[in-house]
């Protein structure tokens, strides 16, 4: 047991080499999400970094050093803000380099002490800078290189408002556990990037071992083909309803709700509880 906490509802304890993706939609959610991140690593004496587009820093500042609760003043870690592009950015590509150098500490500890925990986290300019599968392959590639080298607690986030099929299989792919509506998610099929080299031209990512398949894209999205009785299914397990629980909520036997989500997969590609959640939550269905 230790006492890091990655500051997200629901996750409970990590440890360092941990690399979470929190999916969310609109900047509302996502700065929620990133300050419950920083307060409880400021809290705990970490060095944090935050690689992300249109923060407002003194914002973001003042919020994350404020006392978590009434009588709770302890803020000790550090807090460095950097702008995604800048950082991510050199010569129209994502360097992962770059991103290196400036979430790694500037200094090295001093002879006998002990490096503070490094809690970064990333969110790539897809909108404005158009990153595709091999942006996000050096991306996951700078992340996979920073845990290696130091002792990290990772955050990415994505705006599944601004997730395609094949960005969105590529990023369930690449993390071990993705946080929803305050739901963790375990992916058993999780895929280690490939180190890509800066200057690799063409690179892209690797074929997707999970159900979303990595060559759809939007308009391949099946969802609208899901009955009514199959969207409704779909979106109370993908709620984190048990099969029976939601047999009991819609009056059906649980026979029923077997074979509706065997068609649901069907449809959909997919393979995983964790695959139909992050699609109903993409698709806009209500959170229970």
């Amino acid at each position: 047991m230790t006492d890091l906490l990655m500051g997200i509802p629901g996750m409970g304890e990590v440890y360092p080499g941990i690399h979470v993706c929190a999916l969310f939609s609109g900047a509302a959610e996502r700065d929620r999400l990133l300050l419950q991140f920083l307060q409880e690593g400021l809290r705990h004496g970490d060095e944090c970094a935050c690689l992300i587009d249109e923060l407002d820093a003194a914002s973001v500042r003042e919020t994350a050093y404020a006392p978590a609760f009434p009588g709770n003043t302890r803020r000790e870690g550090g807090l460095s803000l950097h702008s995604a592009p800048d950082s991510y950015l050199r010569a129209g590509e994502l360097s992962a380099a770059e991103s290196i150098a400036l979430l790694f500490p500037r200094r090295a500890p001093a002879a006998g002490s002990v490096r503070p925990l490094l809690r970064a986290a990333g969110q790539i300019s897809q909108p404005q800078h158009g990153a595709g599968a091999k942006e996000f392959s050096l991306h996951e590639s700078a992340v996979a290189r920073i845990l290696n080298e130091v002792p990290t607690v990772f955050l990415c986030l994505f705006d599944i408002r601004h997730l395609g099929m094949r960005m969105l299989a590529d990023v369930l792919k690449a993390h071990a556990r993705v946080v929803l509506r305050g739901t963790v998610l375990y992916n058993p099929h999780t895929v280690t990037p490939p180190d890509y080299p800066d200057s690799a031209p063409g690179a892209a990512a690797p074929s997707s071992e999970i159900g979303l398949s990595s060559e759809r894209d939007d308009g391949d999205d099946q969802w609208p083909s899901l009955t009514h009785a199959e969207v409704r299914i779909a979106e109370l397990v993908g709620t984190g309803m048990t099969n029976r629980a939601t047999a009991q909520e819609l009056i059906v036997s649980p026979h029923t709700v077997d074979a509706h989500l065997k068609h649901i997969y069907q449809k959909l590609g997919i393979h995983s509880r964790a695959e139909l959640a992050v699609l109903s939550f993409r698709h806009g269905s209500p959170v229970s």
